[in-house]
């Protein structure tokens, strides 16, 4: 979104002591602040997961962690964007990346699966989920170092990946929690930008 305009707004006022760093960024701004409403950094709500409750949202961060706990089981939801991809000049639509924890008081092993979310095509504001890869630790907080982690998810049987992705919507991490989480962190994305500008533009116009 604004990384194509700064470049090319850079060039303005090209006599100015700042090289016309102030004019770009006002200009940037105003063109967020038109596109948009401005607002602070969101918290997290979704109507289609109820059952999980905010952990950690802290407006400066980039991640989200999301609890749900239920018949004797605890569901940790760890998610940030991906980085940002470009085609050209223009940026393609962002990705979400999720770690989900699933573990039961006093018992071993804790699941972790990694997890991707994309914008489905044609279906704006949908995101598809799909496991990139499962592995397990002894216990929670161990990394499985020097363990068998198993094959790579993609070489899986058929049968088998799908019981494991119907294993995770079971415990509400399915399409609509990502599509969820994918709109509150882009939101949350741009609050901060919104911020970092007006940042910037109050040190340089100190300057002036």
């Amino acid at each position: 979104m604004f990384l194509r305009r700064l470049r090319t707004s850079a060039v303005l006022r090209r006599g100015a002591k700042d090289g016309g760093v102030l004019a770009a960024i006002r200009a940037e701004l105003s063109h967020e602040l038109a596109s948009s409403a401005p607002s602070a950094p969101p918290s997290f709500h979704s109507e289609d997961a109820p059952d999980f409750v905010t952990v950690s949202d802290a407006p400066c961060a980039q991640d989200l962690l999301l609890r749900r706990r239920a018949d004797s089981e605890e569901v940790l939801v760890s998610a940030l964007l991906a980085p940002l991809v470009f085609e050209g000049q223009e940026p393609l639509p962002r990705d979400l990346l999720m770690k989900v924890f699933v573990s039961k008081p006093g018992a071993a092993p804790v699941l972790h699966f990694d997890c991707r979310a994309f914008s489905a095509e044609g279906k704006p504001g949908f995101a598809d989920c799909a496991i990139n890869a499962v592995r397990y630790y002894s216990s929670p907080g161990g990394d499985g170092e020097d363990k068998y982690e198993g094959p790579e998810f993609r070489d899986l049987d058929p049968q088998l990946k799908a019981a494991l992705q119907e294993y995770l919507v079971a415990r509400g991490v399915n399409s609509k929690l990502a599509s969820s989480i994918l709109q509150h962190l882009l939101q949350k994305e741009h609050a901060q930008y919104l911020n970092w500008l007006k940042i910037l533009e109050e040190t340089f116009s100190k300057d002036h």
